[in-house]
């Protein structure tokens, strides 16, 4: 494994990342980094958006504002129509053979 650069942490524990490297990955003082503790020492990656709970929430209500009626009646009256449309179909079947 190659060492493209050393650095060390200052006493608050903060570590520069090298010019370089951030110029290459993107990274710049808006951009948020996932870091990570692995086995072998600590990852950083930047990460593209961050999806907001509120965010997550409204796509959530929207979703159930899209479907809503799907599940508004009972299950015994669900279970009558689709086993009504299934005899219905097995009807056919048997007529067709």
């Amino acid at each position: 494994m190659a060492i493209d650069a050393i650095t060390k942490p200052n006493t608050k524990g903060q570590v520069v990342i090298p010019k370089e490297m951030r110029d290459k990955l993107g990274i710049t003082p808006k951009t948020s980094l996932h870091v990570t503790l692995g086995e072998d020492g600590i990852h950083m990656y930047p990460v593209d958006g961050i999806i907001e709970k509120r965010a997550v929430e409204g796509s959530y209500l929207k979703i159930l504002e899209k479907t809503q009626g799907s599940w508004t009646e009972d299950w015994s009256t669900i279970r009558k129509k689709r086993g009504n449309i299934e005899k219905v179909a097995s009807r056919r079947r048997k007529r067709a053979w």
